[in-house]
């Protein structure tokens, strides 16, 4: 068994290596023709013979065969094929030996594919003759050979080139003309022409010639395919009068409209975002309130104010809880693995009543605790994201139950970013239906597809201005960016050594608004207490338990009491707090932004496979085209 294992990879090897060796071989092969000489003669029975001369400078790698595929789709059919090499007469065969040659049809190509004996290094010339029958053109005025001498079809140049034309006694040439290089032609009598060419001819380019000459003498008749080739020649010269006369115009056009509406693409944005998307302009008396202009929750101002239910307005909501009572907050460290280092975590406690709270705010207590009274904050990593969506709907319904939007936000954007992608998918249906349509016409098809699709993106971008306040909210939304202007430079307008005590109560505004950091610090520079319902590491403090609600004043709009001075209910005072554990905000305040941040992060965390995101001639023819490309023959040539 091993045995035959052996072998068995052995012969796979070899097999690799002969193709490995044959690739090398196929690409190190290389030629060029010397010379690539036709001779054409055309017969009084309407066929005429092509004699094909090839000289073949063999560069480097190892021939042992020729092929040359003519085109028939122009012609009746070949016969009389012949192959020579000198002397040497090709024999048909199918043998593949060499001296011989076989033919075959291969799609509209017929194949001559002629053998020789291993040749390198070396020049031979070999001739190909065949007669091609329903190969002329019949038109009134003149009749007409038109053939492709020296075919695109090949992978190696041609350095020189010669076409002869000759044509029966009775008739005369009236017309001659090459076309695909450049070329001399020279009429030797009244029914021969001799074409030069005059530069190297590449691959993928053609010689072509064409004669016309004298009517009715040769027999034969239009062929099937001639009605065909002059549809296609009439296309042409439509086509070549089209771009003379009315391609510019229609470039231009082009150009025009998409230029037109990539320009006025912003305008009209903007049109629509004046009537359908812009507020109502409110001017206040004031340019800064220095309270709350209503009860609304922190989260639902953030909401209203940047039209965003984000994860601010969901963190300030978790601070406004724990401001009300409702929550504590304790941050713990635990040792890292094998008792070096250690981490920071945090403990949420339910300590207060839910009773009274809004549908966002319950919402958000029973995605942190389920049924818990106490939650850690790892324990939310990966998971509290699935909430997140519906606690953003409700804070979205809050500010259309209070009459600030006729729609939610989130859903209006949605609709224009709809309608942004619904028009990126049709202008790309468009383009393509204009490409193909229009590109005969026109070189800039795609110009107004271009501006359509730039229109289109635009609407997305805007998609995000387009929620419309009513009245209402706008004059809503002036009061709240006032107060935060008020949070914002909250020193130039209040004495903060004298007003400590406002810290606390309009720190979830801050974290909604987002200017908390600036906020904290300045308070913190003066001393302010820290919040009661933080307790940083290390920590002895007390904290309500769960079912002894704090007493206190009612914070506007919310259902629950601020905390309790000192004496009530078990909970100190800030101040004393501050002053008995902490030592003030200042030197808490890493820990404060910690836990900001950190909550923010998990809130907000997905597992790693639904990705993770961070928190914050002489005279005219007589048919046919006056240009090239409509000659018979042509196919492809190689050697092998």
């Amino acid at each position: 068994m091993m045995r035959r294992n052996v072998l068995r990879w052995m012969g796979l090897v070899a097999v690799l290596l002969l193709l490995a060796t044959g690739l090398t071989q196929a690409q190190s092969k290389t030629l060029y023709w010397d010379r690539w000489d036709v001779d054409i003669t055309v017969f009084m029975d309407g066929t005429f013979r092509v004699v094909e001369r090839q000289t073949i400078e063999f560069t480097s790698g190892v021939f042992t065969f020729g092929i040359r595929g003519i085109d028939t789709r122009r012609l009746e059919r070949i016969s009389d094929i012949k192959v020579m090499e000198g002397d040497q007469v090709f024999r048909e065969d199918a043998s593949r030996q060499p001296w011989t040659f076989t033919t075959y049809m291969e799609g509209n190509e017929l194949k001559i594919k002629w053998f020789f004996p291993p040749t390198s290094d070396s020049r031979h010339t070999y001739t190909i003759a065949y007669t091609v029958h329903g190969g002329l053109r019949y038109y009134p005025e003149g009749d007409q050979i038109w053939w492709k001498a020296v075919v695109a079809d090949r992978a190696f140049p041609v350095y020189n080139s010669r076409v002869l034309v000759q044509i029966p006694e009775q008739a005369e040439i009236q017309n001659w003309d090459a076309y695909g290089v450049s070329a001399t032609a020279q009429k030797l009598d009244e029914h021969t022409v001799v074409f030069e060419a005059t530069e190297k001819i590449p691959p993928g380019r053609e010689f072509e010639v064409r004669i016309q000459f004298t009517p009715g003498v040769v027999a034969g008749e239009p062929q099937p395919w001639q009605a065909e080739a002059d549809a296609e020649a009439a296309a042409l010269e439509r086509q070549a009068e089209w771009d003379r006369r009315w391609r510019p115009v229609a470039n231009i056009f082009m150009i025009s409209l998409g230029l037109l509406l990539l320009l006025g693409g912003p305008v009209l944005l903007y049109l629509l975002w004046y009537l359908r998307g812009r507020d109502a302009p409110v001017k206040l008396p004031a340019d800064y309130l220095i309270d709350p202009p209503s009860d609304l929750p922190p989260g639902v101002a953030g909401t209203l104010l940047d039209e965003r239910a984000d994860m601010e307005d969901i963190i300030a909501t978790i601070v406004d809880l724990a401001r009300r009572g409702v929550i504590i907050i304790e941050e713990v460290h635990e040792p890292g693995m094998l008792g070096i280092g250690s981490r920071t975590d945090f403990i949420y406690r339910l300590v207060g009543s839910t009773e009274g709270l809004r549908p966002f705010e319950e919402t958000l207590i029973n995605a942190i605790f389920g049924r818990r009274k106490e939650r850690r904050l790892s324990e939310l990593k990966n998971r509290f994201y699935r909430k997140i969506p519906g606690i953003q709907r409700q804070l979205y319904e809050e500010v259309v139950k209070a009459g600030y939007f006729k729609a939610s936000p989130e859903r209006t954007r949605g609709i224009y970013v709809g309608l942004g992608i619904a028009g990126l998918i049709l202008t790309g249906v468009l383009g393509v239906c204009s490409l193909a349509a229009l590109s005969t016409y026109t070189d800039f098809a795609y110009c107004p597809s271009v501006g359509l699709g730039a229109i289109f993106i635009g609407l997305i971008v805007l998609a995000r201005a387009m929620p419309r306040k009513t009245p209402e909210g706008s004059e809503a939304a002036a009061r709240w960016r006032a107060f935060r202007r008020y949070l914002e430079n909250i020193e130039k307008y209040t004495n903060l050594e004298e007003a400590k005590e406002i810290f606390e109560r309009y720190l979830p505004y801050a974290i909604a608004f987002g200017v908390e950091k600036e906020y904290v610090r300045k308070f913190a520079a003066v001393g302010a207490p820290a919040p009661s319902w933080y307790m940083p590491y290390p920590t002895g403090r007390p904290y309500i338990r769960p079912g002894h609600a704090s007493g206190g004043g009612r914070a506007p709009g919310h259902a629950s009491g601020a905390p309790a001075s000192e004496g009530e209910g078990g909970m100190p005072s800030l101040e004393g707090m501050t002053t008995q554990t902490f030592g003030g905000l200042e030197a808490m305040t890493d820990g404060l932004f910690t836990m900001l941040n950190s909550a923010s992060s998990t809130f907000s965390s997905r597992p790693s496979s639904s990705g993770s995101r961070g928190g914050f001639g002489g005279g005219g023819w007589s048919g046919g085209s006056s240009s090239g490309g409509g000659g018979s023959g042509g196919g492809s040539a190689g050697f092998g």
